[in-house]
């Protein structure tokens, strides 16, 4: 089981890094506009792009957090309790370091 978690924080990793290098492509490929209204979408557009690299960045270093868990063996403890995590909430977030009791 260990090998196909860490097989799918891989996977994760490998998207969220590819995300985040298209969205530093998007934002260095932009043409600037002349007028002002669409300068203003422009700066609307960078901003959603720079949260959604934002939040890939935060994910990636939960991933990373994660993979370093399995290294050394800690992986599927709660940080909080201690306790197991279920592997149902593994399932859905492999990166995850609380149970669902602690998360809440």
């Amino acid at each position: 089981m260990m090998t196909d978690v860490k097989q799918k924080l891989l996977l994760l990793k490998d998207e969220l890094n590819t995300r985040v290098e298209n969205i530093d492509a998007e934002l260095h490929n932009r043409k600037t506009s002349h007028k002002f209204s669409e300068q203003t979408v422009d700066r609307q557009n960078d901003d959603v792009l720079l949260n959604l690299k934002n939040e890939a960045g935060e994910e990636l270093e939960q991933i990373h957090h994660a993979l370093l868990k399995i290294e050394r063996d800690l992986y599927g403890k709660c940080e909080k309790c201690h306790e197991v995590i279920s592997n149902e909430r593994i399932d859905v977030l492999p990166f995850t370091p609380y149970c669902q009791s602690c998360a809440v």
